[in-house]
């Protein structure tokens, strides 16, 4: 299974898992143009778009997708806010905690917090990928997944509680805003907290996204998580970013 990444953070986001039959979007943020062109990837191939919430980096473009005849999958609250009338044919409504066939991948929405309607993150499985846990924009997440034995993490690291302060220290980030990046998204420090609470001999891949471009340090956020886990790779999420996803047989 190849994962490739569009685009993370704030003006835009959009992943596509693809498989020998298959492929899976998550996250409407980018032109579907664009996707195309730059995996090559055809319409037909993919099964659904998985979308988390209504913020138009993770939604802007959803109508784009529905007109090209492609299946909506998200929460009531986000097709409420996100979705056009000309486009509900195309939208199918998630219910957290319940499993849903995609094609040929299963998906287990899970809530999360956010100052968004109805967000969601994702348990995604496949027989060429395993069991993938994608989380982004949320200040926690209220569940753990270890007895899942999840193959592979993407989870926001958005910034770094040092960095937010420095800035509003020096007057170049407000102080609202700093209290608003910290109650609606995960820390690095989160991100770790849940990727060690996840952590199993299976975690082959941990990919850090929706890395802020202000309040973030990639390379130093990579080397604190690759310190803390024992087995998995860690790599920071990055347009064109393309990784071989694969069970691991451990």
């Amino acid at each position: 299974m190849k994962l490739t990444v569009l685009a993370s953070g704030s003006s835009g986001n959009g992943y596509l898992l693809e498989g020998r039959n298959s492929a899976l979007v998550i996250e409407c943020g980018v032109r579907p143009t664009d996707l195309f062109r730059v995996t090559g990837v055809r319409p037909g191939k993919v099964a659904g778009c998985l979308v988390t919430h209504e913020h138009g980096d993770h939604a802007g473009f959803v109508d784009m997708y529905a007109a090209l005849g492609l299946r909506i999958y998200a929460s009531q609250g986000t097709i409420s806010k996100v979705i056009r009338p000309g486009s509900l044919a195309r939208a199918h409504r998630l219910v957290a905690m319940s499993s849903y066939v995609i094609g040929d991948f299963i998906v287990r929405p899970f809530d999360v917090r956010h100052d968004a309607e109805e967000p969601l993150g994702f348990v995604i499985e496949h027989q060429e990928l395993g069991r993938l846990l994608f989380v982004t924009d949320t200040r926690i997440v209220p569940y753990t997944f270890k007895s899942q034995k999840v193959d592979h993490i993407l989870v926001e690291a958005n910034y770094s509680d040092t960095i937010l302060d420095e800035r509003v220290e020096d007057g170049v980030l407000d102080i609202a805003r700093a209290a608003r990046v910290r109650g609606t998204h995960m820390s690095i420090q989160a991100a770790i907290d849940f990727v060690v609470a996840n952590e199993t001999e299976r975690l082959k891949n941990v990919i850090l996204i929706h890395i802020s471009g202000e309040n973030a340090d990639p390379g130093y956020f990579v080397k604190k998580v690759q310190d803390m886990v024992l087995f998995a790779d860690v790599k920071a999420a990055r347009p064109g970013l393309a990784v071989e996803l694969k069970p691991n047989d451990f």
